[in-house]
């Protein structure tokens, strides 16, 4: 299963954006143009530190595979499949975000990297959204369970 951003959200931090910077420019020009001058520099650092972290935030993975069993899950880094572990989930109306820990290759140790992304229904066929949801939500029981029992 790909894992895309639909186009709207993508575009919601530059309007968020745009509306910040109109609204502190024309604060500033009702002050002079000293204010008007430093509102526009504030506002060039915040679009610089916003795109920064728009840019550096996007998760590495692409795709996502799973099977039903085991809590069989891969995702598709840039250095290709990997096998990974489910550590959280969380389901809204139209999407499903993931935090899965890889696994080095070859061995069942887990490392400290976890790769959170999210998976929007609209990008996905309606079958593959309903058997990821439900396979979300059987790992998340069966976790749920497994620290039941332990803690007994």
């Amino acid at each position: 299963m790909p894992v895309l951003r639909p186009r709207g959200v993508a575009a919601l931090p530059a309007l968020a954006l745009a509306a910040a910077v109109a609204s502190t420019v024309t604060a500033a020009t009702w002050h002079g143009a000293a204010w008007t001058a430093a509102a526009i520099l504030a506002s060039l650092l915040a679009a610089a530190g916003l795109l920064h972290s728009i840019r550096s935030s996007l998760s590495p993975v692409s795709a996502l595979r799973t099977a039903p069993g085991a809590g069989r899950w891969q995702v598709r880094l840039p250095g290709g499949w990997q096998d990974a572990a489910l550590v959280d989930q969380h389901r809204g109306p139209a999407w499903l975000t993931l935090t899965l820990q890889p696994l080095p290759s070859g061995s069942t140790a887990f490392n400290h990297n976890n790769v959170t992304f999210t998976v929007w229904q609209r990008t996905s066929r309606p079958q593959a959204w309903r058997r990821l949801c439900l396979l979300a939500g059987a790992a998340r029981r069966a976790s749920t369970a497994v620290r039941l029992r332990e803690a007994s």
